[in-house]
């Protein structure tokens, strides 16, 4: 699909690539300008969405352009409607649920510790709080409102979707996600709402709690009522999950959860401000500020674990909180391993490069741990002779009696029979032993034992290791087609010459300059409001949607454009014109350092999320061990005391 013809400014855009799309646009790459993206609508803005583009086009400031992808430039259809802006091109950041989500940390961001992620939520807070300062509001607070960088500077985007107020003008945000909409307005229009700070404090303080607890949601978690309790349930009736009093809301935190104390105890009597019921009163939560001194001290209190050089935590603990979780089979960060930014030899080799890449290679899983059949545990055995014991009893009475009372009375026999039987079974009845500890140890045992064998089979980092691997492979065929590449779109160049030399031609010839009936300072002035400048601009389509322009005036500004046509004179031998040569090699030039440190830094996450796999089998490997093993003398302690 080609992309859309659209003008900006200084007149004509040629977008590139279409790098995504979503339910109301698309984003392309713009090929004169690779530092910036063009955001595309799927239908022309409506005129409060272009009256609020505009606005926010005069409202950015250098503060706003560090810490958001702030629009840019107005983009128009050659009929003058608005369909779009241009925004940063944030290259090498991510969406930052890559970052706090720990299975595509270990991939996208593979030498990521925990002081890593108190970094990202410290910045996004000086975001927000940059953003209310300035007497914005982000809205529709969401996972993917945040990009992240690999050095943990963050970026707001989707900021055409913000609350503006400018001039007794507020241009509402129209869009919500629930998982981040505070109690307040669960079950409102968002078109209608208007939003406070208060409000995007409560999504600020869930991004904060996915950051520092790994991806957890502070509303997830295990409900012991009847039916079930999803997060967009659990948000509008209080039931924060981590919280000091959630039993008293029947929640808990999932399995293999850390505390919110983890995160020290100034930042989890944030969150308690923030999910409890006193966050409805206006100003109710705590502000982006708060998070942003909490946060500053908490980076003033880490402590680097004993045990696993990988984990950094909160100093005030007594142990750290992320090592019970990997001894479960969960890995939470990756190994760091330092690595000089090129292989030897000075610039950037290609084949040294991927022979380096090819080398690493992932083991073969091992067997399957197993354990030794072990003796029934001391509780057995004392179960099962208690059981024989009062068996034997039991069986030797009943005898007794049967026997010595037919030698007294033969003809009763069947009277001294059901007399032995029932004393017998009273006396076997004494030596009855609850058996449910052991079924319910040998049921738990096997729950966790089949949980790490799945985990074990799964073995999801090798599937990130051969993605990242096809990821790099497709990097390296590109760099090596770049040569081919650059030879195409000169080919194109040159087959378009007449045509690019006739528009550059045209855009030369400027309305203002000319003398054409019918059309006087205003009408130019019009125009020029239109994106209508220069003969290049002017098609019967574009004219017409211009007011105070109807057909006859069109045909006077076609005709003027087909008297400066007439006079154009192609020349097939005179070359290129140099200056779009040199645009084509310095995209070319670009793309191919893009490349280069694709490879470079993608080598560098290759090494680490091998020492991460390697890691993460041998916390799996150690826990499946202790698994078999328990299973294993669960089995013999039910065996044993049967």
């Amino acid at each position: 699909m080609s992309a859309p013809d659209v003008r900006g400014a200084a007149g004509p855009l040629q977008l590139g690539k279409r790098l995504a799309k979503g339910g109301e646009g698309a984003v392309y790459e713009v090929l004169a300008r690779p530092e910036t993206l063009a955001k595309i609508y799927l239908a022309p803005a409506s005129v409060e969405r272009a009256d609020k583009l505009s606005v926010m086009q005069r409202l950015r400031t250098k503060e706003l352009e560090q810490l958001t992808a702030w629009p840019i430039e107005v983009l128009r259809q050659l009929d003058g409607k608005v369909c779009g802006f241009l925004m940063p091109n944030l290259r090498g950041s991510k969406d930052i649920h890559r970052l706090y989500s720990p299975k595509s940390r270990l991939s996208e961001f593979p030498t990521a510790d925990w002081r890593m992620l108190v970094r990202a939520a410290l910045n996004t807070a000086r975001a927000f709080a940059l953003l209310h300062d300035s007497g914005y509001l982000v809205g529709d607070v969401n996972h993917g409102g945040v990009l992240v960088a690999p050095d943990a500077t963050v970026r707001l985007i989707d900021c055409d979707s913000f609350q503006i107020s400018h001039q007794g003008k507020t241009f509402l945000c129209e869009v919500g996600v629930q998982d981040f909409t505070p109690p307040e307005l669960h079950g409102k229009a968002f078109k209608n709402t208007l939003r406070t700070a208060n409000h995007d404090n409560f999504g600020l303080a869930v991004l904060i709690f996915q950051l520092l607890l790994n991806g957890r949601h502070p509303f997830a978690g295990r409900y012991s009522g009847v039916a079930d309790m999803p997060i967009e349930k659990a948000i509008p009736q209080f039931r924060y999950a981590y919280a000091r009093d959630a039993a008293s809301k029947q929640m808990q935190p999932p399995p293999y959860s850390a505390p919110a104390a983890a995160a020290s105890p100034a930042v989890a009597d944030l969150w308690e401000r923030a999910f409890g019921q006193q966050g409805v009163a206006p100003n109710g939560r705590p502000v982006a500020k708060d998070w942003v001194r909490a946060l500053t001290e908490l980076e003033k209190k880490f402590t680097k674990c004993a045990t696993n050089a990988a984990h950094f935590y909160f100093s005030g603990l007594s142990s750290c909180p992320w090592c019970p979780i990997e001894r479960a089979g969960v890995a939470l960060f990756g190994v760091r391993v330092d690595l000089p930014d090129k292989l030897a030899g000075g610039p950037f080799n290609l084949t040294a490069v991927w022979r380096d890449i090819e080398s690493m290679s992932l083991p073969a899983l091992g067997a399957m741990p197993t354990a030794a059949k072990p003796a029934p545990s001391a509780y057995a055995l004392s179960a099962r002779k208690r059981r024989e014991k009062w068996w034997g009893t039991g069986i030797l009475i009943g005898l007794s009696i049967f026997l010595l009372g037919v030698v007294y009375q033969a003809s009763y026999f069947l009277l001294w029979g059901a007399l032995a039987w029932a004393m017998g079974k009273w006396i076997i009845g004494r030596g009855t032993v609850d058996s449910r500890p052991l079924f319910e140890a040998r049921a738990r045992a096997k729950a966790r034992y089949d949980d790490l064998t799945a985990r074990r089979t799964r073995d999801e980092g090798a599937a990130q290791f051969q993605a990242k691997l096809s990821e790099l492979r497709s990097a390296r065929d590109e760099w090596q087609q770049l040569g081919q590449t650059r030879q195409r779109e000169y080919n194109s160049l040159v087959a378009n010459r007449q045509k690019t030399e006739l528009h550059a031609f045209l855009d030369r010839h400027q309305i203002e300059r000319a003398k054409i009936p019918g059309v006087g300072a205003a009408k130019k002035t019009m125009l020029a409001s239109f994106n209508i400048e220069t003969a290049a601009d002017i098609s019967y389509n574009a004219v017409m949607q211009v007011p105070g322009f109807g057909p006859a005036l069109t045909q006077r500004l076609l005709g003027w454009k087909q008297t400066i046509q007439a006079k154009f004179h192609f020349d097939p031998t005179k070359a290129v014109d140099p200056r779009l040569v040199a645009d084509l090699d310095r995209r070319m030039a670009i793309k191919r350092a893009d490349i280069e440190n694709v490879l470079l830094n993608g080598r560098r996450d290759l090494i680490s999320l091998r020492a991460t796999v390697l890691a993460r089998r041998q916390s799996v490997e150690s826990a499946l061990k202790e698994a078999v093993a328990s299973y294993v003398q669960a089995e013999a302690d039910v065996s044993g005391a049967a």
